[in-house]
C-alpha cells in the first residue's frame, strides 16, 4: 500500500509516517491541499490518511475535490482530534470511508489500514473480473470473432485515430455465397460449423497485416484496414477470395461453384465518407454490387471495376 498522510502539522505527519513504516507500509506526507494534489498528479496512492483541520482548505472540501477528480476509487481515513458524531457523519458524507480520532493508536492504525488493502484487492479483483466479462460481450461466441457491439466500438476508434493520423482507412464487407442454400440443405448445426471455419480462414488471411474482421451478422463480416490504402485494400480482398477457395469446403448446392465462395464490397475514406456509418453503407453498397455481378469476386465503391 502507497500511502498519502495529508497532514499541515510537520510533527503529526511525521509521527503518523513512523508508525506506517513501522507496520510495514510505504507513507509520504503532504502538507496541505496544494501539496497533496500535487502528489496525487505524480504518483499512485492506494489509501490517504487526511487530516481534518487545516488552513486554507480543510480535509473535507479537499476529500469532496479528490472524489471529484479522480474516478478511481481509493479509500480515504479522516484523522481528527475532533470525536463527535457530527465530525464523523460529516466526514463520510464528504466521501471519507473511515474515521479515527488523534492521538492515533499504532495497533489501530495498522488494522485499519490492513483491512482496507483488503477492500482494496477484493476491489482490483472485481474490477479485473469485470473487465473480462467486458471483452466477452465483444466477442462472438460461434467465430471467436468480433460482434457487432465490438465492430462499432473498434470502427468509431480506428475512425477517430484515422482523423488524428491523417491517413486512409479502408474497411470490407464479405457475405458467404448462397449460404442459405448452405444451411437449408446441409442444416444449421453444419452450416455454424462452415461460419466457424470461414471465419477462421478470414482471420488467417489477415495474420500478416494490420486488419481487423468482425462479425457483422449471420454470415456478413467487416474487416477494417487501417493506414491501408485502397489498391492494398483490393489486392487483400482478392487473396481472402483466393485463401478461401483453396479451402474446398464442399457447397454443392451453390449457384456459384461447387464449394463456398465470398464476395466483397471494399469503401475507404478517400470516397469522402462523412463519418463511419457513411464508409460502412458504401461497403454495402460495393458488396450488393459484387453480389449482383455473379458473386465470387470484389467491387469497390463507386467503381465499376470488379475482380473474379
Amino acid at each position: 500500500m502507497n500511502i498519502l498522510v495529508v497532514d499541515d502539522s510537520s510533527y503529526q505527519c511525521q509521527l503518523i509516517i513512523a508508525m506506517i513504516e513501522d507496520s510495514g507500509f510505504k507513507a509520504v506526507c503532504a502538507n496541505g491541499y496544494k501539496e497533496a494534489l500535487e502528489l496525487l498528479k505524480e504518483n499512485s496512492v492506494d489509501l490517504i490518511l487526511m487530516d481534518i483541520e487545516m488552513p486554507d482548505m480543510n480535509g473535507f472540501e479537499l476529500t469532496k475535490i479528490i472524489r471529484s477528480t479522480y474516478p478511481e476509487w481509493m479509500p480515504i481515513i479522516f484523522l481528527s482530534a475532533n470525536d463527535s458524531e457530527v465530525y464523523l457523519a460529516k466526514g463520510i458524507d464528504a466521501g471519507g470511508d473511515d474515521y479515527l480520532t488523534k492521538p492515533v493508536k499504532q495497533v489501530v492504525l495498522a488494522a485499519k489500514i490492513r483491512a482496507m488493502e483488503r477492500i482494496s484487492l477484493m476491489k482490483s479483483a472485481l474490477d479485473r473480473v469485470n473487465k473480462q466479462l467486458e471483452l466477452l460481450s465483444c466477442i462472438d461466441p460461434l467465430t471467436q470473432l468480433l460482434n457487432r457491439r465490438g465492430i462499432d466500438s473498434m470502427l468509431n476508434n480506428l475512425w477517430k485515430d484515422n482523423i488524428e493520423q491523417k491517413a486512409e482507412l479502408s474497411l470490407m464487407m464479405l457475405d458467404i455465397d448462397c449460404f442459405k442454400l448452405y444451411n437449408d440443405n446441409y442444416g444449421h448445426q453444419k452450416g455454424d460449423d462452415c461460419l466457424a471455419q470461414v471465419s477462421n480462414i478470414f482471420n488467417h488471411a489477415l495474420d500478416q497485416s494490420n486488419g481487423v474482421i468482425g462479425r457483422y451478422g449471420g454470415e456478413e463480416f467487416i474487416i477494417a484496414l487501417p493506414c491501408t490504402p485502397i489498391a492494398s485494400a483490393r489486392f487483400k480482398a482478392q487473396e481472402i477470395i483466393n485463401v478461401l477457395l483453396a479451402a474446398k469446403i464442399e457447397h454443392q448446392y451453390s449457384t456459384v461453384l461447387p464449394y463456398v465462395s465470398v464476395s466483397i464490397g471494399i469503401s475507404s475514406t478517400c470516397t469522402g465518407a462523412a463519418n463511419i456509418e457513411a464508409l460502412i453503407k458504401q461497403a454495402d453498397g460495393a458488396l450488393y454490387q459484387a453480389k449482383a455481378n455473379k458473386k465470387n469476386q470484389y467491387a469497390v465503391f463507386n467503381s465499376i471495376d470488379t475482380n473474379t
